[in-house]
């Protein structure tokens, strides 16, 4: 995801729950889907539109992202406390 590209995994509940839906992440239901799908997918714009997302989702939750992100939380924690 962070080299821009789609991933494609079962249906995994914790895989589910972190990365959700519409984020670059392609589901399928058996081990043996990820192939199939990696074939289907390959050279479309499907692909480019989910690798897209992929990165998106990526650079949303980087450690520069997070770390900011965290930086505010401290912020408003200080500013209301004093």
């Amino acid at each position: 995801m962070a080299m821009g590209k789609p991933l494609i995994t079962t249906r995994l509940p914790g895989v589910m729950t972190e990365f959700g839906d519409d984020n670059g992440v392609i589901y399928v239901d058996t081990p043996e889907d990820v192939l199939k799908e990696a074939i289907v997918l390959v050279g479309t714009e499907r692909a480019k539109a989910e690798a897209i997302k992929a990165r998106r989702f990526v650079e949303t939750y980087s450690w520069d992202s997070i770390t900011d992100e965290f930086g505010r939380v401290l912020e408003d924690v200080i500013t209301d406390n004093i």
